[in-house]
């Protein structure tokens, strides 16, 4: 199937990934999200739990962290709680780069996991702390009562959170 960017956001407003798409599409995607498309055609809920798992991989192709943050504060359904202490296991060369990323977690235990892991594979992990704020959580856990690895992650706009702290460094791998 050949998709446009107007077809892929679709697809994406009703929490539908779609794996075999380019980058540049995507990107192109993306853009037409944070312009066209209104609030009231996402379903936060959904894509709350697409970002949650595939949120690195278009991360990766989009490559262009502002335009997802525009994307993501129109498309969840936002937080109204109190704030959180989250832990972020992060990349070393994008933590070097100010580009940390929209996922963290509660669990220290496994955002250790994603800097030794996953997140050190080309150059090291971070393992990070931070204070988010209400207006920092563009998504909160939906309480599903899952026990999956996704089941308490926080989604937040990276430029909002405080009192940001290195914990740990580890290898590349």
């Amino acid at each position: 199937m050949t998709h446009t960017p107007q077809s892929l956001a679709r697809q994406f407003c009703l929490g539908v990934y779609v794996n075999e798409v380019s980058p540049p599409l995507w990107h192109q995607t993306f853009e037409y999200l944070a312009g066209a498309v209104e609030a009231a055609a996402f379903q936060p809920q959904k894509i709350q739990a697409l970002w949650t798992i595939y949120g690195g991989d278009l991360r990766a192709r989009v490559r262009n962290d502002r335009l997802l943050l525009k994307v993501l504060k129109k498309a969840l359904p936002g937080h109204d709680g109190h704030g959180v202490t989250l832990y972020r296991g992060e990349s070393w060369f994008l933590f070097d780069q100010h580009q940390i990323g929209f996922c963290w977690s509660t669990s220290e235990e496994v955002a250790t996991r994603y800097a030794k892991g996953l997140n050190a594979v080309e150059s090291g992990g971070v393992l990070l702390k931070c204070l988010a704020p209400p207006e920092a959580i563009l998504a909160a856990p939906q309480g599903t009562g899952l026990t999956t690895p996704h089941a308490d992650v926080y989604i937040c706009d990276p430029t909002k959170l405080l009192r940001l702290t290195t914990l740990a460094l580890f290898p590349k791998l």
